[in-house]
């Protein structure tokens, strides 16, 4: 249970990061395109303030990614899918539908980096990394036969 909880915790805060960091990025995209010129302290500066600063998406994360794991770990016992492809289409669908749910529930996304197609499809790809991290970590299942001790 405690290398289960290690691999969730682990798998959340690698999304996390990730997701912080192309949120902050891709705000910092949108200045450049403005001509603003952001030197790379500065960057470094605002993507760990935004990683410190972000963290009610911290708790979202986990929420949409724990609920979204145990689905896929349903799934997984009628489907015949290895596990770290299995939670990382999870983790991408839990990014997913928790950008979705914040832009139809409030008419804007709180996460501006995720306003437009490549910022969503850098959100969910932090979902799927961190899905398959968790995925990865998971005990092999081991086959077992009828009749063998």
């Amino acid at each position: 249970m405690a290398k289960l909880f290690i691999s969730f915790a682990l798998s959340v805060l690698l999304t996390y990061t990730l997701a912080s960091l192309a949120h902050t990025q891709q705000v910092l995209s949108g200045l450049l395109q403005l001509g603003v010129l952001i030197p790379m302290a500065d960057r470094i500066a605002m993507s760990a303030g935004d990683w410190v600063g972000l963290y009610l998406y911290l708790a979202v994360i986990a929420i949409g990614l724990l609920i979204a794991f145990c689905v896929m770990a349903l799934l997984g016992r009628v489907l015949p899918v290895p596990e770290m492809p299995l939670y990382a289409v999870g983790g991408a669908l839990a990014m997913f539908v928790i950008l979705f749910s914040m832009r139809e529930l409030g008419s804007l996304t709180p996460i501006a980096g995720a306003r437009g197609a490549l910022g969503m499809s850098l959100q969910c790809l932090a979902g799927a990394v961190g899905g398959a991290l968790f995925g990865l970590r998971l005990p092999v299942k081991v086959a077992s036969h009828s009749g063998s001790k």
